[in-house]
């Protein structure tokens, strides 16, 4: 077991407020800026984070998900009604939707929960798993409610803390997640609560603490071999985040090591292979992963990287896929405003795209969710909508925790450009440079790579007459 962390530091720093690291970087000249222009020829752009920190937070099953559907439900039939078996068929429903992303598992496990609240309301384990619920359903306001009320029911136990951690996370309340997590790892420093120590750490531009962070879950152990693999995809993900491709494979293939066809740390060799020039590698393993478990996140990237070596027909087809998954999500309880509206706001530009509509749902779920990537999702949709100057103060509101996200800092440059705004867009691309030169991360999309160039040789031109610096 690893021994307790202190959240509210990083690596060997001394105790204090969370690092928040540089929020522009160093200041980089022009011909440095002319030189990093070269790193992103023949390398495609991706960016952000898609697998949630809740899969963590239940408890680990002897047995796969759907034999132990068919073990509780065989002990239902014995027992109608007991609670704490309808409890624990809710949470292997939702290990089921994780297995399979068919969201009609959702509606099952949410009638086994209600049935089991109903017959013995204020059980810590029961509103837990509706938290969970409501969680991958994106329903944060209602699953920082049950985390609350399952954490006052059970205050010693650390899987409600992980609810609301998660939760407040996805509200944008992220000094109240901080003080969350901090209780969570005091309770029990393990897997579940040093992952999400790392990605507040990531969160707050503290990247070689969240690498530390992560390595800790990594050896804490305890939970499934999925589990396991998830962290270790994790790691990949903070690898890749950072530029680091060979550490990032290392890290993607021993999570398939341990739990072989683990489709995020697929997904994530895939990543390495396209940052790499590889596309034609990056579309095998794609295609593979997406046939295997058909998330939009991966049916997206299969569609970006078709379209960027010469298959438009094909790519067209994998983002009407992405769309049609999404509404089997939404009409099962699922809230993809974000999720959709990041998507759109990638393509708007491209064939079937509508920038209006991009901006519209960018606009409703930074209501829902005001997170930094909320905000740089309603900024990026602006900004392909043509309006640049709305787009600003979303652009600089997704940087305000210093979070070191090479497309954050991208996505800003890119707005400034568009306002004339040379030298903080000079400023800030090389940040995006220098953080990642790939400007690759955990999910996202290939969709920028043409637009980065550009950027980058336009900015190594003499600013023009009267342009704003």
């Amino acid at each position: 077991m690893a021994r307790s962390t202190t959240l509210l530091k990083g690596g060997a720093r001394p105790a204090g407020p969370l690092p928040k690291g540089s929020r522009s970087g160093r200041l980089v000249t022009v011909a440095v800026v002319t030189a990093l222009v070269g790193l992103l020829v023949g390398n495609f752009l991706l960016a952000g984070r898609d697998r949630p920190l809740h899969d963590l937070t239940a408890p680990p099953a002897a047995t796969s998900p759907a034999a132990r559907v068919a073990q509780l439900q065989d002990e239902l039939r014995a027992r109608p009604g007991e609670p704490r078996l309808l409890a624990e068929l809710g949470v292997a429903y939702l290990g089921r939707a994780r297995e399979t992303a068919d969201p009609t598992w959702y509606a099952k496990a949410d009638e086994a929960l209600r049935q089991s609240q109903a017959a013995r309301p204020g059980q810590a384990r029961t509103m837990t798993a509706l938290g969970l619920l409501a969680l991958a359903r994106h329903d944060f306001r209602a699953a920082l409610a049950w985390g609350e009320r399952a954490r006052r029911a059970s205050p010693d136990a650390s899987e409600p803390l992980g609810v609301v951690v998660d939760a407040q996370v996805e509200l944008g309340r992220y000094a109240a997640a901080l003080s969350s997590a901090q209780r969570m790892v005091d309770l029990r420093p393990d897997l579940a609560s040093l992952a999400r120590v790392s990605y507040l750490r990531e969160l707050h531009g503290d990247g070689a603490g969240a690498l530390e962070a992560m390595r800790q879950a990594v050896a804490a152990g305890a939970g499934s071999p999925s589990d396991l693999a998830y962290v270790r995809a994790l790691l990949g993900d903070l690898q890749l985040g950072a530029g680091r491709l060979d550490a990032a494979e290392a890290a993607y293939r021993e999570a398939l090591a341990g739990q072989p066809g683990y489709g995020a740390a697929e997904v994530g060799v895939a990543r390495v292979a396209a940052a790499g020039g590889r596309p034609a590698a990056a579309a095998r393993q794609l295609d593979t992963a997406a046939q295997r478990l058909p998330l939009p996140g991966t049916v997206a990237l299969l569609g970006d990287v078709l379209a960027a070596t010469g298959h438009p027909a094909e790519a067209a087809r994998q983002y009407r896929l992405v769309r049609a998954i999404e509404g089997l999500n939404r009409a099962n309880g699922v809230a993809v405003d974000l999720e959709l509206a990041r998507f759109e706001a990638d393509h708007a530009r491209g064939q079937g795209g509508d920038p209006a509509r991009a901006v519209a749902m960018a606009r409703k779920a930074r209501a829902a969710r005001p997170t930094v990537y909320a905000d740089d999702t309603l900024a990026w949709a602006l900004r392909q909508a043509g309006r640049a100057r709305e787009a600003l103060p979303h652009a600089r509101a997704a940087v305000r925790l210093g979070t070191r996200d090479a497309l954050l800092w991208y996505h800003l440059a890119a707005v400034e450009a568009d306002l004339g705004m040379t030298a903080p867009a000079r400023r800030h691309l090389a940040t995006a440079l220098g953080t990642n030169p790939y400007v690759t991360g955990a999910a996202g999309t290939f969709g920028e790579r043409r637009a980065a160039l550009a950027l980058a040789k336009r900015l190594v031109r003499p600013p023009d007459a009267g342009a704003v610096g």
